[in-house]
């Protein structure tokens, strides 16, 4: 199935559950880039001409996509039924 045949073929209510998720995966990624970048300065205890890491968009963005996909294929389908059982 193509990516935009699936895409189409979603709710409103899936739609909204993937953007939810997405704001997860953008708090998850920049704790994940936080953490790597706490882990690299320890191990390099300040060296002067250590490379320094930082937070760009498009990393935040690619992790976040990351952790969106893997948040959806394993929890996304109870979450949707959850959703709208509440919704009754």
């Amino acid at each position: 199935m193509k990516f935009s045949r699936w895409l189409y073929g979603l709710s409103r209510t899936d739609h909204l559950i993937i953007f939810v998720f997405f704001l997860i995966g953008l708090g998850l990624s920049y704790w994940t880039i936080i953490s790597l970048r706490f882990w690299h300065e320890k191990i390099h205890e300040g060296q002067k001409y250590a490379h320094e890491v930082r937070i760009t968009p498009f990393a935040l963005v690619g992790i976040a996509f990351l952790y969106t996909t893997i948040l959806y294929m394993s929890i996304g389908e109870p979450v949707t039924r959850w959703v709208l059982e509440l919704a009754k």
